[in-house]
């Protein structure tokens, strides 16, 4: 089966979960403890969604 291409919409989310990701990490580094923890996990959640594609290859690869 052929995969389909990524449709432009798709890129620009995923440079949208980037760039949150990273500025939220950028955030977290100069945050108090508590509240780098939090925002250093929402940026992992950010990255993760950035490769949603991929980690979806990983349970169903066609």
């Amino acid at each position: 089966m052929a995969r389909r291409p990524r449709s432009t919409g798709e890129m620009i989310s995923t440079l949208c979960y980037v760039g949150v990701g990273l500025w939220t990490l950028g955030t977290a580094l100069e945050a108090p403890f508590p509240k780098a923890a939090l925002l250093g996990s929402c940026a992992v959640a950010c990255f993760a969604g950035a490769l949603r594609h991929q980690i979806a290859q990983l349970f169903d690869p066609r």
